[in-house]
């Protein structure tokens, strides 16, 4: 009678701890698919934006933070196909070399200023007597040239990165993967 009663409490909790993953497993999965449904439409928002300007350069905003596809893909993998995973990995490599092309165009943008500032610095080193009226009248017109100078060097290549890869990308939120996701993500969707 002892070993039935054992085997029977065994089981409920055995059952109860499958239960409790399984639930766990579905709720990681729906939040997954929020996350990932929150990125593609940022990505087109800012993809939008930058379509309706037709100008790409530093301003443009951050078109993804972090690529949550790569973390969260394989809790989808038995929901969707390979013209599915396809579609997902093209629309996020497109963001994510998007992302580095923008840090690129800000990373010469800074050189930029950091090379102004030397210039500066070096040119008002070199007053003679920067004590005097002249000088700082010298140490002013500096000044005053290198602030009205508004040209700052822009690189082509990543500009051509994020235009060859907007064009690439497509529209995600438009696909039956994109339904499947928000399908798996629930009302919150």
């Amino acid at each position: 009678m002892m070993d039935i009663a054992n085997a029977i409490v065994t089981l409920l909790v055995g059952s109860v701890a499958i239960l409790v993953y399984g639930l766990s497993k579905r709720a990681e999965r729906r939040n997954a698919a929020t996350i990932i449904i929150m990125d593609i439409r940022h990505a087109e928002q800012v993809v939008m934006s930058v379509l309706e300007k037709d100008r790409i350069d530093r301003s443009m905003r951050r078109i993804i933070m972090e690529n949550n596809w790569v973390k969260y893909k394989h809790l989808f993998a038995s929901t969707f196909s390979s013209d599915d995973f396809s579609a997902f990995n093209r629309f996020f490599y497109a963001c994510v070399e998007i992302a580095e092309s923008r840090e690129r165009m800000m990373s010469v943008f800074e050189e930029n200023v950091r090379a102004k500032s030397q210039f500066i610095q070096n040119e008002i080193l070199s007053i003679e007597d920067p004590s005097s009226s002249e000088g700082q009248q010298k140490r002013h017109d500096i000044i005053k040239q290198v602030e009205a100078e508004i040209y700052v060097f822009e690189p082509n290549e990543p500009k051509l990165r994020i235009r060859h890869n907007l064009q690439m990308m497509g529209r995600l939120s438009t696909t039956v993967a994109f339904d499947k996701l928000r399908k798996i993500a629930g009302r919150n969707a």
